[in-house]
């Protein structure tokens, strides 16, 4: 019985020290982090209004640009403004504008969702992030998990990005990323 408890002992203590002796490198994280990155984790979109555009008088006198960054895209070739149409609005008189994406528009919708009125908000693509580089892996082994340190690069930038802040998207972004350690090795994602 006593070579059993020792022989029993002795094989928890191997497969205890195994587990805990494989250390996470640089190459197994980007490996990893490759493998579970997807397409729309990299996508960073801005809310655009199109469809049925609406601009009452009393708007229209405080913001008289409010029609500048349609211009703009309709003269990059991504929506075309139809004819104005001047209505009667709940106070007043309108401007109503119907705004159409072009092909090029079409490419750059993520999704989209239309209101009873036409108006239609649609999510655009700004820029992309993707993988870059590892900064920094604090393992800790009483969790059996790693802090990663990891930096991710803007590239792909679209028209809409001009419009949005660099702050909110700036050339590299950089995230703590927990891996955890499991029987199988280290993991990121259930893949």
């Amino acid at each position: 019985m006593k070579i059993n408890i020792s022989i029993l002992l002795i094989s928890f203590y191997t497969i205890i020290t195994a587990c805990s002796s494989e250390e996470l490198t640089k190459d197994q994280v980007e490996s990893i982090i490759k493998e579970c990155q997807t397409e729309e984790s990299a996508i960073k979109t801005k809310a655009f209004y199109y469809g049925t555009v609406e601009i009452d008088d009393l708007l229209k006198a405080k913001f008289p640009n409010k029609m500048k960054p349609y211009k703009k895209f309709e003269e990059l070739g991504i929506l075309k403004i139809g004819p104005l149409q001047r209505v009667k609005g709940i106070v007043g008189k309108m401007d109503r504008y119907d705004v159409t994406l072009t092909e090029k528009g079409k490419e750059l919708l993520v999704k989209s969702e239309e209101n009873s009125r036409g108006k239609i908000t649609g999510k655009f693509k700004v820029c992309e992030y993707r993988f870059d580089s590892v900064s920094e892996i604090k393992e800790l082994p009483e969790r059996n998990e790693a802090k990663v340190i990891v930096v991710f690069s803007r590239f792909n930038e679209t028209p809409f990005f001009e419009d949005a802040h660099e702050k909110r998207n700036p050339k590299e972004v950089i995230k703590t990323i927990t891996f955890r350690k499991t029987t199988d090795g280290w993991k990121l994602c259930d893949k």
